[in-house]
């Protein structure tokens, strides 16, 4: 699901300045990005734009990761990860088990820890997410910066766009 507000367009268009071509800003990064992560997604087909994005940042040198998405096994891959060129994630467990929650398909290039809150297997009680920035809210209605444990392809995909980015280096 996209971030709240955000559109498709936003979303090609960061790729674009991400990867240093031209873009609706009329900027570019004094350095392209070499991995462009998406956790993010949708649950329809790959449309031209997302295609053609893709495209043109992979053939910049970008390399791009997609969260696969969370609707269940046996579902089929959400976009942009169900689009050609870009790397499609899926989601384990603990025990290294895909998730009920991941889409699965042949889409699904590698599957990395997305965490389950429905489980508990570090023996403290506490669901096995993976831990990330979150944004809560106070009583005033003031973003607050806050920590604490999430599920999701969302959450698998940086592990993956993280692994690539230090093959990327070393290569």
């Amino acid at each position: 699901i996209l971030p709240r507000g955000a559109l498709s367009l936003d979303v090609v268009q960061a790729m674009l300045y991400a990867a240093g071509l031209p873009n609706r800003s009329g900027l570019v990064p004094a350095r392209r990005a070499d991995v462009i992560n998406l956790s993010l997604g949708g649950d329809r087909s790959c449309d031209a734009a997302y295609l053609d994005a893709i495209g043109r940042v992979r053939a910049a040198g970008v390399v791009v990761v997609a969260a696969a998405g969370n609707g269940g096994n046996n579902l089929a891959v959400g976009t942009p990860a169900n689009c050609a060129g870009a790397i499609a994630v899926g989601a384990t467990n603990a025990q290294r088990q895909l998730t009920g929650y991941s889409q699965t398909g042949p889409q699904i290039a590698v599957a990395a820890p997305g965490g389950d809150m429905g489980q508990s297997s570090s023996g403290s009680g506490a669901p096995d997410g993976v831990y990330s920035a979150l944004a809560t809210f106070d009583a005033a209605g003031r973003r607050q910066a806050s920590f604490g444990p999430l599920q999701g392809t969302s959450m698998a995909a940086p592990h993956v766009a993280g692994v690539v980015a230090l093959m990327r280096y070393l290569n």
